[in-house]
C-alpha cells in the first residue's frame, strides 16, 4: 500500500463535545447479528489476490494496482479476516483513511479539506457513526431536524437493504464532508468484515492541494427536482448550483 494511507485513524474532532469513532458502532436498532456476522466468503490467495482463485473478489477487479477503485457501480467485497492473504490489492477501506486531511472552518461551517493531490479512484475515508433502524432515525430527526443520518439503500434482485448510519454525536472526519451540486467524490457501500456495508468515499475526479472533498447528498447523486430539494440554501458555488440542498424527506 502507498504511503498516502495510514494504519489507523489518527484523525479527530474540533469539537471534544463530540465522540470519536474511526469506524461504525452499533446503535439504537442496529441488527446485531448482521454486524457481528463476516461475509460468508473468504479466500485462499497467499500472494496476490487473481480473479481466478480469489473468492472476494468475484469476475472484476474491485481496485486496480494503485488501489483506485474501478466501478462505484458495483457490489464491493474486500478481503477480510479470515483471508489467508495479508496484503493484496483488494484491501483498501480498511486500511484507514488518506492522510493530509484537514478539517477548516468555511462558509458553510467547516468542511473537509486536502493538503495532498488525490488522483480519481483514490479512497478518502469513511463516513462512520452508530447503526440505526429506519424507526430510530425518525425518532432523532423530529428531535433535531439538523442532523447527520445517512440512509443508504441497495437494491438487490429481490428485496433491498437500507443501512442508517447517524454522524451526529458518534462518528468521524466524514461528518464535515459538504455538499455540492459538481461533487469530486461519491460514496460507495463497501463490505470487509460484517454484512452492514461501510460508507466509504472515492474520488470521482482529480482533486488537486488545498481543495474541499465534497459530495452529493441526494440519492444517485440525481436529485436536482423542485421536489427533491429542500428548503436549506446551497452554497456550494458550483456552476451547476440548484439552490437549495436535497431533501431528507421520504427517507423515514
Amino acid at each position: 500500500m502507498s504511503g498516502n494511507y495510514q494504519q489507523e485513524d489518527d484523525y479527530d474532532h474540533i469539537n471534544n463535545t463530540l465522540i470519536y469513532s474511526s469506524t461504525n458502532i452499533p446503535g439504537p436498532g442496529c441488527n446485531k447479528i448482521d454486524f457481528d456476522s463476516c461475509p460468508n466468503h473468504k479466500c485462499t490467495c497467499t500472494d496476490l489476490c487473481k480473479i481466478s482463485t480469489c473468492n472476494c473478489i468475484g469476475d472484476t477487479y474491485n481496485y486496480d494496482t494503485l488501489h483506485r477503485i474501478i466501478s462505484p457501480n458495483r457490489f464491493i467485497n474486500e478481503c477480510n479476516e479470515y483471508c489467508a492473504c495479508i496484503t493484496c490489492q483488494n484491501r483498501v477501506v480498511q486500511l484507514g483513511p488518506r492522510i493530509g486531511l484537514r478539517i477548516t472552518a468555511c462558509k458553510k461551517g467547516y468542511g473537509l479539506y486536502t493538503d495532498i493531490s488525490i488522483q480519481k479512484g483514490q479512497f478518502i475515508c469513511e463516513y462512520a457513526g452508530e447503526i440505526i433502524d429506519l424507526s430510530e432515525a425518525q425518532k432523532r430527526t423530529q428531535l433535531d431536524s439538523d442532523n447527520y443520518i445517512f440512509v443508504l439503500n441497495e437494491h438487490f434482485f429481490n428485496h433491498m437493504k437500507t443501512t442508517v448510519i447517524d454522524n451526529t454525536y458518534i462518528g468521524n472526519i466524514g461528518r464535515y464532508i459538504n455538499h455540492s451540486c459538481q461533487p469530486n467524490c461519491v460514496v460507495v457501500p463497501v463490505r470487509v468484515n460484517s454484512f452492514i456495508p461501510r460508507l466509504a468515499i472515492f474520488a470521482i475526479i482529480d482533486i488537486g492541494v488545498g481543495e474541499e472533498i465534497t459530495y452529493h447528498y441526494g440519492v444517485g447523486n440525481n436529485s436536482s427536482t423542485e421536489s427533491s430539494l429542500s428548503k436549506t440554501k446551497c452554497l456550494c458555488s458550483s456552476t451547476n448550483c440548484k439552490g437549495y440542498l436535497p431533501s431528507k424527506t421520504g427517507l423515514f
